[in-house]
């Protein structure tokens, strides 16, 4: 804890909390990234980037970064990431009206944060930079699993649309899923896809 004692206490102990009721730990570089991802979520709207996606899917928006500048390209990758992490993770709701739902986001979430950590990679002086991202890609299922549990915890999300919910966990596997359809007394008769590592 010491290393997140000068941080938000309210981010990191929901964080833990979360950590602690699925039995998972994010490494110190993947708590910190979330802590300011969540951070820079609660200081205001500017988070969403209006001025990129403009109301765009994000899958086109990470196809267009793909033809801009180093810097915009950056930059674009990182916004599609985080929005990803936070619709799929912390907003699902959000999603509940588009024709794709959260394992659509965690892929291109994934996606993009591979391709950060590609383009770091190429560079000897963005190593750390490289790290970050490889490691995100690396635990971001842990991430939405974390930030499923939180959303749950603070009720930012409507469990009352059991489909919803039990097609939800048969996508992802996230376990907070399964306790809403358990608190509700739906037992799946399928087990989820193993995709998510």
């Amino acid at each position: 804890m010491e290393v997140f004692s000068g941080l938000d206490p309210f981010f990191v102990d929901e964080i833990e909390a979360a950590e602690e009721r699925l039995h998972l730990e994010l490494s110190p570089r993947a708590k910190l990234y979330l802590i300011h991802v969540l951070k820079e979520l609660s200081a205001g709207s500017h988070f969403f980037h209006a001025e990129i996606v403009q109301d765009r899917p994000l899958a086109v928006v990470l196809l267009e970064a793909l033809h801009k500048s180093i810097f915009e390209k950056l930059r674009d990758l990182k916004v599609v990431g985080d929005l990803a992490m936070v619709f799929s993770g912390l907003y699902p709701d959000h999603l509940t009206r588009r024709l794709v739902d959260v394992d659509y986001f965690m892929m291109l979430g994934r996606k993009s944060y591979h391709m950060l950590a590609d383009l770091y990679g190429a560079h000897p002086s963005k190593q750390e930079l490289f790290a970050l991202y490889s490691c995100l890609v690396a635990e971001f299922s842990l991430l939405i699993r974390i930030l499923t549990e939180i959303s749950a915890g603070l009720k930012l999300m409507d469990d009352s649309d059991l489909s919803r919910l039990l097609r939800r966990w048969q996508r992802t596997g996230i376990d907070t899923y399964r306790r809403l359809l358990d608190e509700h007394k739906i037992v799946p008769l399928d087990a989820p896809e193993d995709r998510w590592g």
